[in-house]
């Protein structure tokens, strides 16, 4: 039988620290993801065309929850998202 993986929990300062840096957590965020996105290409586990259209549906799902919520933060990270994808089309073709 498989051993079941035990998580730390995250200590006291870091959840101190995610909740008074919004801005430094998202920003870690996006860079994780582009790096996650770029070495799934490089190990071509995903191809450029379908990281360009995962990157678009989470845009276009963004975007539809802005509209439902009128959540202005979904807009803007529709908005970063697509400018990913754009960027990385650009850097791909």
């Amino acid at each position: 039988m498989a051993k079941k993986k035990v998580r730390a929990r995250p200590s006291s300062d870091l959840l101190k620290l995610l909740a008074t840096r919004p801005r430094a957590v998202a920003l870690a965020a996006l860079h994780v993801s582009e790096s996650v996105l770029l070495e799934l290409e490089a190990s071509e586990l995903l191809s450029a065309a379908e990281i360009r259209g995962l990157l678009k549906d989470a845009s276009m799902t963004l975007r539809n929850a802005a509209e439902q919520a009128d959540n202005r933060s979904c807009l803007i990270a529709s908005e970063i998202v697509d400018s990913m994808r754009e960027n990385f089309k650009r850097n791909k073709t």
